[in-house]
């Protein structure tokens, strides 16, 4: 079943008819009296073994970091991460096309000039239901195979908590938080930060040597 709405009516109702599209099937917007756009309740598919990977690149970024970055998270997401979310900001959308996962979701951060937590605010609005992790990397940090590859079988492994690798006894990026963080990430103020979450949550880090 497919209800027809135009545009204008729409934008009226728009939060109920989400609310209400589980149950009553797809939605065919129209304008200018032609169909243009199909609303459509999103399934979950996935069974959550594998994390999200988040990348953060809202930020101006050189262009040789962030194609290195990408380069190196297209050989290896396919078998160990679920989905890519990227977070971008007017400066690095033209990076958007050169991400090849097969499930990739990009976030527009408009506000790219707040902290660092904002953008992390937007890529968990685009994770599923089933993601019981999801691995924090930044697009101006270039990661290397292994340690994309190490920090999702970290999470595979998981019990709910936080996850940071650590080499030579000190933490480096990047971060895995279960997703029962979630919530508390996206109350989290901007002037706190991640660092806030890491010093109240500290008693549940583990630690992953490197």
């Amino acid at each position: 079943m497919a209800e027809v709405l135009n545009i204008t009516s729409l934008r009226q109702k728009l939060l109920k008819i989400v609310d209400e599209l589980p149950c009553s099937g797809n939605v065919i917007i129209t304008k200018d009296y032609k169909p243009v756009a199909l609303l459509k309740c999103m399934p979950d598919k996935g069974d959550g073994r594998l994390p999200a990977l988040l990348v953060l690149g809202a930020k101006k970024c050189p262009d040789d970091s962030a194609v290195e970055s990408i380069k190196v998270i297209n050989a290896v997401s396919g078998k160990n991460y679920s989905k890519v979310i990227f977070v971008y900001g007017a400066p690095t959308k033209k990076f958007c096309q050169l991400f090849n996962a097969a499930d990739l979701r990009t976030v527009y951060n408009k506000k790219n000039n707040l902290p660092i937590i904002t953008s992390l605010k937007c890529g968990i609005t685009a994770l599923s239901k089933s993601d019981k992790y999801f691995v924090v990397v930044f697009l101006s940090q270039p990661q290397n195979a292994g340690t994309l590859r190490l920090m999702s079988r970290a999470a595979v492994s998981g019990c709910g908590e936080i996850i940071i690798l650590r080499k030579r006894n000190e933490p480096i990026h990047p971060i895995a938080f279960s997703a029962k963080y979630k919530t508390i990430l996206i109350k989290t103020r901007k002037e706190l930060g991640i660092p806030h979450i890491i010093k109240k949550f500290n008693k549940e880090i583990r630690y992953v040597d490197i």
